[in-house]
């Protein structure tokens, strides 16, 4: 993948003066730079969502369900604010 980025006249210097000293890319050296970057960054830890437990069959049958708690009509009338 290709990405640009700017580099002040010093620092594109520098790093032109590295890639020569050790025979590899300007590019090769970035990307180093990069992976070593986020192996220092910590690890995020990853959401833990709750679980539900419910029976599956309400997946069949969830039009009964939703018309339990809201009746088989819907919403009565001014039960949603306009």
């Amino acid at each position: 993948m290709r990405t640009w980025i700017y580099l002040s006249r010093d620092a594109k210097r520098r790093l032109s003066q590295a890639a020569r000293r050790r025979h590899r890319s300007e590019a090769e050296l970035v990307q180093e730079a990069i992976d070593r970057l986020q192996a220092e960054e910590p690890q995020r830890p990853r959401p833990d969502p709750p679980k539900f437990a419910f029976d599956p069959a309400v997946v069949d049958s969830v039009d009964d369900h939703l018309a339990m708690g809201f009746g088989r009509d819907g919403l009565v009338a001014g039960g949603w604010p306009a």
